[in-house]
């Protein structure tokens, strides 16, 4: 940190430099999100025995809160920004939630989208076997993710929403489909305005929670139909994407201050452990950076002076992904 000194003999305060950018993700979350991928991918890679190994008890303790929470996933994922706005107010985190119960809707009209695409799959085998009997249609199909009244807590295999289980198809399961679509909202934001370094947490954890579910799914005895786990598991990611990637280029679109991205902060975090009071009373981090505590201890860029001003402006073109701020040298006439 240097400290350039005035014609007049007076120390001016330490040089502005910015830092390269930094990792907005907080670290913890990249950590869990590492944890769960290499706890589901282990769990996936170990053998299946029918019976428990010797010497290990029948159920592993907590395995049974664990399947639940990971089953009941989606119907925490929807109360999430509810509760996230009701303590913030940010305004921002109940959108992702309401395209979440949307997506159930739109996931009972994206069935006709299914029954397109198989009508044709059917029909050009039809041209196929010119002469041969005709392949026979899938019809009364029974939707296995369906819930018999009262079995709440019962019997439940985390195929569809309680409660919304009339809207269920043969095709895509209604919880994977939320599942995918809030997280897609959140990834697409994140990519997008704080780049793919600060992506990397969401879409750990994206992968770890579907994979998840979806085994837990499949334990249950899977959502029945003509299609086999895989084959719904891969509908529901498409429409996931579909639905979540709409959601968040209107949202882009019309109210950019909207998004999860907007509460996160361009500019490095710091606390009043990380600064030093320099020649000049004022506070700086490691880099050179003033920065102006308030009473609740919270720091926060001090922009008094050009110089912070261009600097932090370059800091935040850089963790914004937009580059250097412009210079009106720079700029055409």
């Amino acid at each position: 940190m240097n400290t350039p000194v005035g014609p007049d003999g007076i120390a001016k305060g330490p040089t502005v430099t910015p830092p390269p950018p930094e990792l907005n993700a907080p670290w913890w979350a990249t950590l869990i999100a590492i944890v769960l991928t290499a706890a589901v991918t282990a769990y996936f890679m170990l053998p299946k025995t029918a019976a428990p190994l010797p010497g290990l008890p029948a159920e592993i303790p907590g395995a049974g809160f664990a399947v639940d929470t990971v089953m009941y996933m989606p119907h925490i994922i929807l109360l999430f920004g509810v509760l996230g706005d009701m303590f913030t107010y940010d305004g921002v985190w109940s959108i992702p939630s309401l395209v979440g119960v949307l997506s159930i809707f739109l996931n009972y009209a994206m069935q006709y989208f299914w029954k397109g695409l198989q009508e044709l799959y059917y029909t050009a085998l039809d041209v196929g076997k010119v002469g041969s009997n005709p392949v026979a249609p899938i019809v009364g199909t029974q939707v296995g993710g369906a819930v018999l009244p009262g079995s709440f807590f019962k019997k439940y295999n985390g195929c569809s929403v309680q409660g919304m289980e009339g809207f269920a198809t043969e095709f895509a399961p209604q919880t994977l489909v939320i599942t995918a679509t809030v997280f897609c909202y959140y990834i697409f934001d994140i990519v997008r305005n704080r780049g793919w370094i600060n992506g990397i947490a969401p879409i750990l954890g994206f992968s770890s929670v579907y994979l998840l579910q979806f085994g837990v799914i499949k334990m249950a005895g899977g959502c029945g139909g003509p299609y086999g786990d895989m084959a719904q598991a891969a509908m529901a990611l498409f429409e996931g994407i579909v639905f979540g990637g709409s959601a968040y280029g209107i949202v882009q679109t019309y109210a950019p201050e909207r998004l999860p991205s907007s509460t996160v902060s361009p500019f490095p975090r710091r606390n009043v452990r990380d600064l030093t009071t320099g020649p000049d009373g004022r506070m700086y981090d490691s880099a050179g950076n003033p920065y102006v505590v308030l009473p609740n201890g919270q720091a926060v860029p001090d922009l008094s002076t050009s110089e912070s001003r261009a600097a932090f402006a370059e800091i935040a073109g850089k963790n914004l992904g937009t580059g250097l701020p412009a210079k009106p040298a720079e700029c055409p006439a």
